[in-house]
């Protein structure tokens, strides 16, 4: 990792847009030799539009996925391209009567870019008083709380007593899907990838986290929980999610809202060798994709903020600085490294306003 500060970074408020750009398709995990540092244009403001300066970078395991030929639910960022990704950054300028300048905005996918145009009129694009915990709002209530919340109340059907498994659930989504769903009234067992994420998942509200590298996860399971799980929470795919399916209970319910062991794997995944456990428990697996909630975003916030005010949601950051940190970042998820929110600040917060010209 490069040891910068953000006394390293440029003048956030200098025009310059650097950006990190796609030059090649990675082969398992993206390298530094996939992308480039560069200096792109400025973009141009148009109606209804916002300027954002980003601050912060979310990394998010589809970001890998993007990275890839083809098409999945959003097209594969194009070589030439910055990569696709999610951030925050201020507003710098407005011409969008509802969207004041100092703002803080999120949402919309603005990639790997220091400069970004969003349409203010946007569903993806999400505006912020200039005093609003930014950090939080990636860290716990942006995609994370929705794909939680949605996967959990929507697909998982949840309900209070409910026995919840959950995999990567020291991730970002994963760590907040324990939460909604102990504040919901069920109990949780968790999957992580170290004693002290496992011990950070419990602290979090889990009956017990299960390290997924060092303990018998078959025997453990079935241990804990003889008559299998009510929902199973899939972060992972792969042979976590082969094991879980062995692990259901009567009428349970499985939520597939990623696959990180998957995402550097060449060629079409295989199949889980289990998937007939759905039969004999009279079980459901269903795949959660968190755009087609965008319109429900704000229900998933307003109660999350509430648990929030009460003391019932926590949180941890993975927190780097610089573009030159965006790959192993981005990689951490996959490796295991990252504790909670992995995200990448790219420039000190230029604060509310208002801003002078600078080029």
């Amino acid at each position: 990792m490069s040891e910068l500060t953000l006394a390293d970074m440029p003048d956030p408020l200098v025009r310059t847009n650097r950006q990190v750009v796609l030059r090649s398709r990675p082969d398992g995990m993206l390298t530094e030799d996939d992308v480039e540092l560069v200096e792109g244009d400025m973009p141009e403001l148009g109606d209804r539009q916002i300027l954002l300066r980003m601050v912060y970078l979310q990394m998010d395991a589809a970001v890998r996925s993007w990275l890839d030929e083809g098409e999945g639910y959003l097209p594969g960022v194009k070589i030439g391209e910055a990569v696709r990704g999610g951030g925050m950054g201020r507003v710098i300028e407005s011409t969008h009567p509802d969207i004041p300048i100092g703002s803080w905005c999120g949402g919309g996918l603005p990639g790997w870019n220091s400069w970004v145009v969003a349409d203010g009129d946007s569903p993806i694009v999400n505006a912020f008083p200039p005093e609003h915990d930014a950090i939080f709002q990636m860290a716990v209530i942006g995609s994370a709380a929705a794909t939680a919340y949605f996967g959990l109340t929507d697909l998982g059907e949840i309900k209070e007593g409910d026995t919840v498994l959950i995999s990567a659930a020291g991730g970002s989504t994963g760590s907040v899907a324990v939460q909604v769903a102990r504040n919901l009234g069920a109990t949780v067992v968790g999957i992580a990838g170290s004693d002290e994420k496992c011990r950070w998942v419990e602290s979090l509200g889990a009956e017990v986290c299960l390290n997924r590298r060092t303990d018998d996860l078959a025997a453990r399971l079935k241990e804990i929980r003889p008559k299998g799980f009510d929902i199973y929470f899939d972060n992972v795919g792969g042979p976590i999610l082969d094991l879980a399916l062995r692990r259901l209970a009567i009428g349970a319910r499985v939520v597939i809202v990623g696959a990180i062991s998957m995402y550097n794997e060449k060629g079409r995944p295989p199949g889980p060798s289990n998937y007939l456990n759905l039969i004999n428990k009279q079980a459901k697996m269903a795949g959660f994709q968190g755009l087609a909630y965008v319109e429900r975003y704000p229900e998933a916030w307003d109660l999350l903020n509430q648990w929030a005010a009460e003391g019932k949601m926590d949180y941890k950051t993975d927190m780097r600085v610089g573009f030159e940190n965006c790959v192993e970042s981005l990689n951490s998820l996959f490796t295991g490294a990252n504790m909670g929110k992995a995200m990448v600040q790219i420039c000190e917060d230029p604060g509310p306003g208002p801003y002078g010209s600078r080029s």
